[in-house]
């Protein structure tokens, strides 16, 4: 596994790094969406940079270039330089005082080299991944009063470099996240510019509540029955084990072969297959399970959001079903199952009930049990933010083990394996003694080999 990698890194005490110009004082709303219990917490991301001449031969170190570009970068994203701060009734606002987010530089005595020839290739868990991201913050810490945003760069032997980073979750989205990190890259690139090319948008007064509120649609995926006493420490999310779960393209054309159609969704088919085989890993029959994913409603729904608008922007339909129907079933009734909900939340009304159900219910958590979350950043090029090195190895989440619940959380993006293979890597958290039987599952799910007559499906 990717832990037997053991490499020395020597990592520098944290800077505080504040806009390059004063920036507006004062206190930003945020929205229900932004600031609700489930996404009070952190995402993780990294970036692997192999060597460059060009850069190398100009004399260029990474840490210098991406610290003097994150004072620039903050002059335009100046809230991300403030801290959260509790108002009435448990809303978070944020209040801009440029107090500066964390940096850190580090030198790792391994070549990217040797990191691609772990069992798996370049991809999580990684090793050595604490001295990687020192700042890491895991669960609910840190959510108020703390810097929103925490970088290290860590230089490696061979001359490339890895930048890794953590963003409070309530002052982006995963999509908010990429529009500042290209932001970042385009300073590096070129240090005399004033200005990104696509400048970012609070806007978050777009998404306030309706007076009176109109909860127009069931919101299962919120916990009403109870208020949550537990917080999960970082000890509680490390207890679990990381894994990885690459599916090639061949892999997802088997897995369609079992549809009387190709044309259903690849995040249909791929979420369908992780949901079965969790189910079966972790839930008795009887249990309830619950699959939730986020939805970007950025240009989804009306009113739209404005052009370069990072703030969280998802919604999180769930699908419901006893936890035996779901695996007796073939794989295309679990994938219609997130199919009708997809096509039940389709209306411009939806977003606007989950803002007016938060401010009815107050900030409540998802329904945690039996929940398995699928957060699908497939079309976010992470890999093609470029500082000046070229694209990246790898780019994109971090780990598994985001959100505020261990284990609930699985992350999906594009991959290239070290073979050149192209597919969708699922990032996982399980406990480790279920690690098998988990990936014994997912193979179960691929090599299936039948159609469902289109006749069945409709009966199901």
């Amino acid at each position: 596994m990717a832990k037997m990698l053991n490499f020395p890194v020597q990592v520098s005490f944290p800077e505080l790094i504040r806009p390059a110009k004063r920036t507006p004082t004062e206190t930003l709303y945020l929205s229900n969406i932004d600031d609700q219990s489930g996404l009070r917490n952190h995402i993780p991301f990294v970036h692997f940079y192999p060597p460059s001449t060009a850069m190398q031969g100009r004399g260029e170190d990474p840490a210098v270039l991406i610290k003097q570009a994150l004072s620039k970068v903050l002059v335009h994203y100046y809230p991300v330089a403030g801290r959260l701060r509790h108002a009435d009734n448990g809303k978070l606002v944020v209040e801009c005082n440029g107090e500066g987010v964390i940096f850190r530089e580090a030198n790792a005595e391994v070549k990217l080299g040797e990191l691609r020839e772990v069992k798996g290739g370049l991809r999580p868990p990684f090793p050595e991944w604490g001295n990687l991201l020192v700042d890491d913050v895991w669960g609910s810490n840190l959510i108020t009063d703390s810097p929103l945003l925490r970088l290290q760069v860590t230089r490696l032997a061979c001359g490339g470099f890895v930048l890794a980073y953590t963003f409070n979750h309530c002052i982006c989205d995963a999509y908010g996240a990429y529009l500042f990190m290209q932001a970042l890259s385009e300073f590096c690139r070129d240090p005399t510019i004033d200005s990104p090319s696509s400048l970012p948008s609070w806007g978050r007064e777009i998404l306030k509540p309706r007076s009176p509120t109109t909860v127009s649609y069931p919101h299962p995926e919120y916990d009403t029955t109870h208020t949550p006493t537990e917080t999960f420490t970082e000890a509680h999310f490390k207890h679990l084990a990381q894994t990885s779960v690459f599916l090639s393209r061949a892999d997802i054309s088997l897995l369609k072969n079992q549809f009387p159609s190709n044309k259903v969704p690849t995040f249909d088919v791929v979420a369908a297959c992780l949901w079965r085989a969790r189910t079966r890993t972790l839930l008795g029959p009887s249990s309830t399970t619950r699959l939730l994913f986020p939805i970007d409603t950025r240009a989804r729904y009306k009113p739209s959001l404005l052009k370069g608008y990072y703030g969280s922007a998802v919604v999180f339909p769930c699908a419901i079903k006893q936890a035996a129907k779901l695996v007796e079933k073939p794989l295309p009734y679990a994938a219609s199952l997130i199919s009708a909900v997809k096509k039940g939340v389709s209306g411009d009304e939806y977003r606007a009930s989950v803002l007016d159900f938060i401010e009815a219910n107050g900030r409540r958590g998802f329904c945690s049990e039996g929940a398995f979350v699928v957060s699908d950043m497939t079309r976010l090029g992470f890999t093609n933010v470029d500082f000046g090195w070229g694209k990246a190895v790898y780019g994109g989440p971090a780990r598994a083990g985001t959100g505020l619940v261990p284990g609930m959380v699985t992350s999906l993006i594009t991959h290239k394996n070290e073979d050149g293979v192209e597919g969708v890597l699922a990032l996982v958290s399980l406990p480790a003694e279920s690690l098998d039987k988990f990936h014994k599952e997912i193979r179960k799910e691929v090599e299936v080999d039948f159609v469902v007559p289109s006749q069945l499906i409709s009966a199901l």
